[in-house]
């Protein structure tokens, strides 16, 4: 989630210290919308496009929006992480399942009957299921660093534009 300057403070999508009920409005229609255009919100809620223009900028719904965007692609991506992990670990175990029963087998196998290009195939298998599982961990391993060393939230100051409070009415 995107950083906050205090505990009190809304995050930079939801409704602002001084936003009036209208303004919030018609900010959460800009924002959920799927093209985000000034027209759309003024048909939407039947408003002036001089009024929605000024609380799009007075307001800064551009940069609401990316924060917005931003979290929730951020939260996509640990949602992403995490399904791959569980992915993961369902491929292991059914790995080792695989590996125990193949394991079994070859107990009970005549390796005298088999040919050099049988031999050779379980090699070569073998060796890419270690190469496969090593490699997975290494990539979680580098994931999961970038993630901690990328992971502080950002502050974003939005100064003030200079438009007075009464151009909500």
């Amino acid at each position: 989630m995107a950083g906050r300057k205090s505990a009190e403070e809304p995050r930079l999508w939801e409704r602002q210290i001084g936003e009036t009920e209208a303004a919030w409005q018609a900010f959460k229609t800009y924002r959920d919308s799927e093209k985000r255009t000034v027209e759309g919100v003024c048909k939407t809620l039947s408003k002036s496009r001089p009024l929605i223009s000024r609380w799009k900028a007075k307001w800064y719904w551009e940069e609401r929006c990316r924060a917005f965007d931003n979290d929730i692609q951020k939260e996509a991506f640990k949602d992403a992480v995490r399904e791959r992990r569980k992915m993961n670990e369902r491929h292991i175990n059914l790995s080792m399942r695989l590996q125990n029963a193949a394991y079994k087998a070859l107990e009970n196998k005549d390796f005298a009957n088999m040919d050099d290009k049988d031999i050779s195939n379980f090699i070569r298998i073998a060796a890419e299921l270690e190469r496969l599982a090593r490699a997975d961990v290494l990539a979680d391993y580098r994931q999961k660093v970038e993630s901690e060393e990328s992971g502080e939230d950002v502050v974003i100051y939005v100064p003030d534009n200079g438009l007075e409070d009464n151009d909500d009415e």
